[in-house]
């Protein structure tokens, strides 16, 4: 860590210790949607958290924040009701099978809630992700018992595409055909209705504004993103905003406490969705 950044960590802890981002919060509700991907020890891209790291993170947040389910979330949002201080929600995109193998053992043992976005035509077969197509590490995803675990253990999960397929640039029947028939498949193979849907890549031209009604009508209640950015009452939640995760416990936290918005510009720039999948 260069002398800016031990610095800068040093001013937030200051800043933490004296409750100062507790009082802004307090003041200006909102929550934090972090955006996982991967948990392992074997990848060290941006869309990976060490095991270790997890945990560590994990214990933080159940400890010093109010951690509660996606769809508790929206549903506040949806009726006007206030936003405690230190709200978080916990998510995953894509599906794979590190997040029942390393992450929900670990959300589990703090007893805490995720939703998992899980690209459906993917789940259960050997297909391999565009960009871990050079990895030297093999990412696989989950297959489909592992998938209806997850919903036993007490698990939400949530609608991704058949395909992963960028929604921006798409022509509109390949998307209501990616999100129809993804909800539909992933009802089939759990056996419950699913509400929650996350457009892949997650940047703000990866969807298109004839693509919301879409959603809608599929039956979803809410849409995340993955550009950056907080959840308040005033946030639609068809479009609600989602933090990518950063690589040490304390950059993430800055990121949750709002600190790096203000103070950082260059982390601020990767959670606007450079790097999201």
């Amino acid at each position: 860590m260069n002398l800016d950044r031990r610095l800068l960590t040093a001013a937030y802890l200051t800043a933490k210790g004296l409750g100062l981002f507790y009082l802004i919060n307090k003041i200006s509700p909102y929550a934090s949607i972090l955006m996982f991907h991967r948990v392992n020890d074997h990848d060290s891209d941006c869309l990976s958290v060490r095991v270790r790291v997890f945990d560590e993170m994990l214990q933080i947040l159940k400890n010093d924040y109010h951690v509660i389910s996606l769809s508790e979330l929206v549903n506040s949002v949806s009726a006007g009701r206030e936003i405690e201080e230190g709200t978080v929600v916990i998510t995953f995109d894509d599906g794979y099978k590190d997040n029942f193998s390393c992450a929900a053992p670990l959300l589990k043992k703090y007893g805490l809630p995720a939703t998992f976005f899980i690209t459906s035509r993917y789940i259960g077969t050997d297909r391999v992700f565009p960009w871990d197509q050079n990895n030297t590490s093999y990412n696989s995803v989950m297959n489909w018992d592992e998938v209806r675990e997850l919903c036993r253990m007490g698990f939400d999960i949530g609608g991704h595409t058949l395909n992963h397929v960028n929604l921006g640039i798409v022509p509109i029947d390949e998307a209501r055909r990616e999100i129809v028939e993804s909800k539909q498949g992933i009802e089939t193979e759990i056996g419950r209705k699913i509400t929650s849907f996350a457009y892949p890549f997650g940047a703000r031209d990866c969807i298109r504004d004839d693509i919301y009604p879409i959603i809608r009508e599929a039956g979803f209640t809410c849409c995340c993103s993955g550009y950056g950015g907080k959840v308040t009452l005033q946030s639609d939640p068809f479009r609600l905003n989602r933090v990518v995760v950063y690589q040490t416990t304390d950059e993430m936290l800055m990121e949750i406490d709002n600190f790096m918005t203000y103070f950082d510009g260059r982390m601020r720039l990767m959670g606007h969705g450079t790097f999201n999948r």
